[in-house]
């Protein structure tokens, strides 16, 4: 397979971005408020529009205090719409640095692991040759895969 990517992060380097990533999260910590996946359903969801809707609603509240319900606090609107496009400002790039990592550990990942399936398969005929080591490395690895077998075809179903 052609080896399209070839990444060597510098030990000083993942060094760095871990204690800055430490920083990042001790900093915010005070301010997160971690969800349980049940309270992250009940919350409505929102976007850009919904953005630019609160913060329309801000505009139009503030301008006619009669807009605003008795039970809504027109400063704590205005906090967590503040909140929410602070934490946004941070979210967006953070976003982007984890797709291109995902990106970039799924090429990694997958030549490694395309590569890592050929080195077996001649492990695998060097077993069947009796190569000194083979069927002994054959065993181990092989664990990778129990349980993966063709399964047979369904009841019924007319092979091909």
């Amino acid at each position: 397979m052609l080896n399209r990517i070839s990444v060597t992060i510098p030990a000083d380097v993942k060094k760095r971005v871990e204690a800055a990533f430490a920083i990042i999260q001790q900093e915010l910590t005070p301010y997160l408020h971690p969800l349980t996946p049940e309270q992250r359903q009940e919350i409505p969801k929102m976007g850009d529009k919904s953005v630019a809707f609160m913060q329309k609603i801000e505009e139009y509240a503030t301008a006619t205090a009669g807009f605003v319900p008795a039970f809504v606090s027109l400063p704590d609107l205005r906090a967590d719409i503040q909140a929410t496009a602070d934490l946004g400002d941070i979210l967006r790039p953070l976003q982007q640095v984890t797709t291109d990592l995902e990106s970039t550990m799924m090429q990694t990942g997958g030549e490694a692991y395309t590569d890592a399936l050929a080195v077996y398969r001649t492990i695998q005929s060097a077993a069947k040759a009796n190569v000194p080591g083979a069927q002994v490395a054959q065993d181990e690895l092989k664990q990778r895969f129990a349980g993966q077998g063709r399964k047979p075809a369904a009841p019924g179903k007319p092979k091909a």
